[in-house]
């Protein structure tokens, strides 16, 4: 489904895609508890369309995605594209390329990835 802004807006925040940088607040592991009151926050198509846009594929990228946006599927009056969790540091253009950006091994990796349109394309990838 394109990138995780694009998933973020359609699926998750059910928006229009402003490409604004979006930084999302969230703890590693995708392990919570939530009430029965927070989960009914949304109706129950909203997470038949979030099941149907998972269930294409075995390991789909969009579920790493949805780890990073439990807040803001279970608490869509607090959508972190409206308003931050917190305040973040600023990051210098080195931090937000990666801490590998200049070694290599980006380009080693991305030159071991299938070409768009091979039988074995990841999806998602422009590569």
């Amino acid at each position: 489904s394109g990138d995780m802004l694009e998933f973020y807006h359609k699926y998750i925040a059910l928006s229009k895609n402003d490409r604004k940088p979006l930084m999302l607040a969230f703890a590693q592991g995708g392990r919570f508890a939530l009430s029965r009151q927070r989960i009914h926050a949304r109706p129950r198509s909203y997470y038949d369309k979030l099941l149907v846009a998972l269930s294409q594929y075995v390991n789909p990228q969009e579920g790493f995605w949805m780890e990073a946006a439990w807040w803001d599927i279970f608490h869509p009056e607090a959508l972190q594209s409206e308003t931050p969790l917190c305040e973040f540091p600023v990051l210098s253009e080195t931090m937000t390329r990666g801490p590998y950006a200049d070694t290599g091994i980006l380009d080693a990796i991305l030159a071991r990835v299938p070409k768009q349109g091979s039988d074995r394309q990841l999806r998602g990838s422009g590569h």
